[in-house]
């Protein structure tokens, strides 16, 4: 366990390195990497979308709530669309910022979540639409497990988006 001197020094040395960061950082030298500068900015909105809709199915299940699964069709859709948009965004940004060797691991698996979850998404939307002309029962189950996959692949995506911003261990889960 560190000591409160301890912990002064590594958030003084965080912002300081921050403020580096900041001052040198260069501005963006085309479309492509503004395009990729947005990446972080646009994550956050299919994150939310495929969780939410994640949940908003969960509550139709337990409330048998028409409008729940409405809603979580709807969020579905526009978060694989969104998320289509910020995986291009972080494709753009991947090829122009250099990645210390400790943190190529957790960037390739950020990579291949990434890329799965709207993937994933946009089959759990499809099977959503099809569920909803249809009725099959097999076609529901096989939606809400695609779903469910869809909302894990968002979690492991932003989970190891944050180990490759903040570092290994910030946000220690296992």
């Amino acid at each position: 366990m560190m000591n409160r001197s301890a912990l002064v020094l590594a958030a003084a040395a965080t912002v300081q390195a921050s403020v580096a960061f900041a001052a040198t950082a260069a501005r963006p030298a085309g479309v492509v990497d503004m395009a990729g500068r947005l990446h972080p900015v646009l994550v956050h909105f299919p994150i939310a979308l495929i969780l939410t809709a994640f949940v908003a199915e969960m509550i139709f299940i337990a409330r048998h709530d028409e409008r729940f699964s409405t809603a979580a069709r709807v969020m579905l859709h526009a978060g694989a669309w969104v998320g289509v948009v910020a995986a291009l965004a972080g494709f753009a940004r991947a090829d122009a910022i250099s990645m210390a060797p400790d943190v190529a691991h957790a960037f390739a698996i950020h990579r291949v979540a990434g890329i799965a979850a709207p993937v994933l998404a946009f089959l759990a939307a499809a099977l959503g639409d099809g569920v909803r002309k249809s009725g099959q029962i097999w076609e529901l189950f096989l939606y809400r497990i695609v779903l469910a996959l869809a909302a894990a692949g968002v979690v492991v995506a932003g989970y190891y988006g944050g180990e490759i911003v903040y570092g290994a261990g910030f946000f220690c889960l296992w």
